[in-house]
């Protein structure tokens, strides 16, 4: 019990209590906007949507949800409509006593739409902090949109079948959203829609990956014409700048953004990506589990959990994740390669090859099959098969599926020990920009290329920070000598400042050390002896900083100090005014009157 942070909440999906299908899209839709709402409340920790709509139409009780979701609070509700009247039930139930603390009928007018949404979110939240304690709430959670409430019930039914995520509902869905936006054409919600539909359904193998994205890009970017500072919108800005123009500086600020917004899963993972691109594994977990957390039923994270694991040869471990992956989501296409893969990479080229053969469906288009099976026949010196394999694999390099073919032709020639035709290959690669480069750059199949110059020379123009390759630090018994302490100093240094870390309330000694790549005695005494400050002083000192810049900004009148305080990074109004007055002598209060 005590591991589960009492301010921790899941909103389960409104139920329809009318038999009209029309108000199954207001349901989701609305379970959807309080599920976002409540993700802006910088103290509340809020289950992801995939997890949350993981029970639909399911029963349950509390002790389920408390021990499937961890949290200590959740929300069931339920919708009934007419044309002049919509009547949402809503309850709050506690699952570590099992108790419905609070219960509540609005009755309202249907046409109201956007502020029965904003109504039900600061009613949870107000009740909830009466619950569990303080946490600090914005006057508005829901912003309302500029279009008529008819639309936005269309927008709504598009949405809920592009989350449906299979081909048919997807295309159905961006068909209504196109509609919708041929009616509103500056609604930017549409246009974030058909881009996430053409990105799922390219992703899944549903469509060639080059031809959706093709497809999405235009609607992303008039998205982010319409409207570039939405957490969405950030999220976005930082994948292009990731996977396409390959800055990862810029990926991180926005991501960093996206995450000052709303802490969501898909922004922990979307971090954790990027950490993986530039060899940071063990950060990349950190953030990985993050989104777990708020996500734990999201086939995605567990891949990608047992993909750090792969990366990091622990094949063991690696493989439950990619098949619980499976489990939550067959379709995904992702899983089996790496399921393969661990089982040829831990010693057993046999039971790879016969799991490679037994696979069908989406992974046989995607190549997985093909590649797998030439992997194993390289390792199996089985020449004949594998060189026709390589032919095959060679005869797709001109189709859409030339990323992936890409990365089977390198994965297979580095088996064979053919480095420099890896190096000739991953040249190819680099010179037509395929995002695979970034891919490459951690995997533990292509070590014997590592320290090769041509493939330095690469990894480094795609990545300037790049850590992989390098030789892993080898730590002596003692600890730092005075050089490293001045080394690492300047080094964490750049890293609070391009990463902001003090912005999570839940930074850890543990999660500074994996971003320097070294033991967490080692971050001790860097601290202590660099700085002369412990963890918390340290961290915090960035935050104090942080809110006397925030606090004068014009854009920051209207909030509490408070507020400026926990977007900050601090999560205790005692710590904060504490280490307020210990370093600056003054109050917050005090600063703000002589600075104002």
């Amino acid at each position: 019990m005590n591991s589960i942070n009492k301010k921790s909440i899941a909103v389960l999906p409104f139920v329809n209590m009318s038999n009209d299908i029309e108000n199954e899209y207001f349901c989701d839709g609305l379970t959807e906007e309080i599920i976002n709402a409540l993700a802006k409340i910088k103290q509340l920790s809020v289950t992801s949507r995939t997890s949350s709509f993981y029970f639909k139409n399911k029963s349950v009780t509390a002790k389920e949800i408390r021990e499937k979701l961890k949290v200590a609070t959740f929300i069931e509700g339920s919708v009934r409509t007419s044309k002049k009247k919509m009547r949402i039930t809503v309850q709050m139930i506690d699952t570590v006593d099992d108790f419905h603390f609070w219960s509540e009928t609005f009755d309202r007018n249907p046409e109201n739409i956007f502020e029965i949404q904003d109504e039900i979110s600061l009613f949870i939240a107000e009740k909830l902090r009466e619950h569990v304690g303080h946490i600090q709430i914005q006057d508005r959670l829901v912003v309302p949109i500029d279009v008529p409430v008819a639309i936005y019930r269309e927008y709504l039914k598009g949405r809920y079948y592009i989350m449906k995520l299979d081909y048919n509902n997807s295309i159905k869905g961006i068909n209504i959203l196109k509609e919708v936006i041929h009616k509103s054409p500056n609604f930017s919600s549409p246009y974030l829609d058909i881009n996430l539909a053409y990105v799922n359904i390219g992703t899944m193998g549903l469509l060639p990956a080059f031809e959706a994205y093709e497809k999405a890009q235009s609607y992303l970017l008039r998205a982010l014409e319409l409207d570039p500072n939405s957490s969405r919108s950030q999220l976005n800005l930082a994948w292009i700048e990731c996977w396409q123009n390959w800055n990862l500086k810029k990926a991180y600020e926005h991501a960093n953004k996206a995450l000052e917004m709303q802490q969501a899963d898909d922004i922990y993972l979307t971090i954790s990506n990027f950490l993986t691109v530039e060899g940071k594994l063990d950060a990349a977990l950190n953030y990985l589990d993050k989104a777990l957390q708020l996500d734990p039923y999201a086939a995605i994270n567990h891949h990608y959990k047992g993909f750090l694991y792969y990366l990091k040869e622990d094949y063991k471990t690696a493989i439950p994740y990619l098949k619980k992956a499976l489990d939550l989501d067959p379709k995904l296409p992702f899983p089996p390669i790496y399921i393969g893969i661990c089982l040829l990479m831990s010693g057993k080229p046999n039971e790879a090859l016969t799991y490679f053969g037994s696979l069908e469906g989406v992974s046989v288009k995607d190549l997985t099959k093909l590649g797998g099976e030439t992997m194993c026949y390289a390792k199996l010196n089985e020449t004949e098969k594998c060189n026709d394999g390589l032919k095959e694999l060679e005869t797709y390099l001109n189709t859409d599926l030339v990323d992936k073919a890409f990365t089977f032709l390198i994965l297979v020639n580095a088996l064979l020990g053919n480095n420099e035709k890896v190096i000739d290959l991953i040249t190819q690669a680099y010179n037509n920009r395929l995002p695979v480069i970034l891919l490459l750059n951690p995997s533990p199949i292509l070590k014997p290329v590592k320290n090769h110059k041509r493939f330095k020379d690469i990894m480094l123009k795609a990545i300037p920070d790049n850590l992989n390759y390098k030789q892993k630090k080898k730590y002596k018994q003692a600890l730092l000598d005075s050089n490293e302490i001045k080394k690492y100093s300047k080094e964490l240094e750049q890293i609070m400042i391009d990463y902001k870390l003090y912005l999570n309330p839940d930074l850890s000694l543990k999660d500074l050390a994996s971003y320097l790549e070294l033991p967490a005695n080692y971050v001790s005494q860097l601290l202590n002896l660099g700085f002369q400050k412990n963890f918390s002083e340290y961290v915090n000192t960035y935050r104090i900083n942080e809110f006397k810049e925030r606090v004068l900004l014009e854009e920051n009148k209207g909030l509490t100090l408070m507020a400026v305080a926990y977007d900050s990074g601090f999560n205790s109004k005692t710590v904060f005014n504490t280490f307020f007055k210990k370093i600056e002598g003054i109050t917050p209060n005090t600063y703000l009157k002589s600075n104002s």
